[in-house]
């Protein structure tokens, strides 16, 4: 159960509206409309003291996942949480051989079993897109595992540690030999050399609708 979903059940547990709920907290009914519907929207600041003073949490208590659970009447199923979007400028930042610094502004929903140094991209063109099997169109985001060892066949964002170029594309092991593959047929496959860093292991995507 995510934010909205738990605020839902709280409010209708005291039976108030929407609109109830909006009198009470400095949110608008629209707002809180939005929040009750859309899993990854969010709520910061004085927004969310007010919503959870409003329903009788503190904003810790309102955000763990034991009172998600709790509320939810869930005790095995995994919750979703939250990992930082990176820009793809970003990654020419990684030294050789070190984990990214996770810091930003935007989070997205993802699986709760993903590593603790995870983050998202969001794809923007069209090399990992495919008319068969999996596909990775522009838009879409994709969650990246640094701890994940990588092997043939993943999925991986890697970085040029000389020319500080970034991309998604499929690792491939041939021989002695490893490549970084595209999806899209219509681009060439290039050779993995000693400036190449896997970063990490794609283990998820979402495509909003």
């Amino acid at each position: 159960m995510d934010l909205g979903k738990r605020v839902k059940a709280l409010r209708k547990q005291k039976g108030w509206s929407q609109e109830e709920l909006a009198k009470r907290t400095s949110m608008s009914r629209g707002r809180i409309g939005q929040l009750e519907t859309n899993p990854l929207a969010e709520v910061k600041g004085a927004n969310l003291v007010s919503l959870a003073a409003a329903l009788g949490f503190s904003t810790e208590k309102l955000l763990s996942k034991e009172e998600l659970l709790l509320v939810a009447g869930v005790k095995t199923k995994p919750l979703t949480r939250k990992i930082p979007i990176l820009l793809w400028a970003s990654l020419s930042s990684i030294n050789k051989g070190e984990k990214l610094m996770l810091d930003s502004d935007r989070w997205i929903g993802c699986p709760d079993d993903i590593g603790e140094n995870s983050f998202a991209l969001e794809v923007e063109n069209d090399l990992m897109t495919s008319n068969s099997g999996r596909s990775y169109p522009v838009g879409s985001f994709v969650f990246v595992d640094q701890d994940k060892p990588v092997k043939s066949g993943d999925r991986v964002i890697a970085v040029n540690l000389k020319t500080l170029d970034s991309v998604f594309r499929e690792y491939v092991i041939e021989g002695s030999v490893s490549y970084l593959k595209p999806l899209n047929t219509q681009y060439s496959t290039k050779e993995c050399d000693e400036n190449t860093q896997i970063i990490g292991v794609v283990v998820g995507s979402y495509m909003a609708e």
